[in-house]
């Protein structure tokens, strides 16, 4: 059941919508995954659960859109690897591709920063 509830996190984290998303590797400890966002694509409102280290493959700019009315463009230049914090348990988003180009990333998510945050 725990194996379970952790693979479905991992995918909430990253919350599939219409996006290409394959996960290529877990266990208890990280989560790697292949995302593709085509141009003009959004991911639909999620939070980012864990940490990650996000390598775009085919970089670009990933526009989030905050509950709150905020909005942050967060780049990811290609064959550069970028620390992404987890998103706090109340603030969601979502993310859209606004270029013209398809977006490609590697996404490994650290599950286990997650209960040593708790002091588990």
């Amino acid at each position: 059941m725990r194996k379970i509830m952790a693979i479905i996190a991992c995918l909430i984290s990253f919350q599939i919508q219409a996006l290409e998303y394959n996960q290529l590797f877990e266990n208890d400890q990280i989560c790697i995954a292949k995302a593709k966002m085509l141009p003009h694509e959004e991911v639909g409102l999620h939070r980012d659960v864990y940490p990650a280290v996000v390598i775009a493959l085919q970089g670009g700019i990933v526009t989030r859109l905050e509950v709150d009315g905020r909005v942050t463009d967060v780049n990811f230049p290609t064959g550069v690897a970028i620390f992404r914090e987890a998103d706090p348990e109340n603030e969601l988003h979502r993310s859209v591709n606004r270029s013209d180009d398809p977006l490609e990333l590697m996404i490994v998510q650290f599950k286990n920063s997650l209960k040593d945050s708790h002091g588990k």
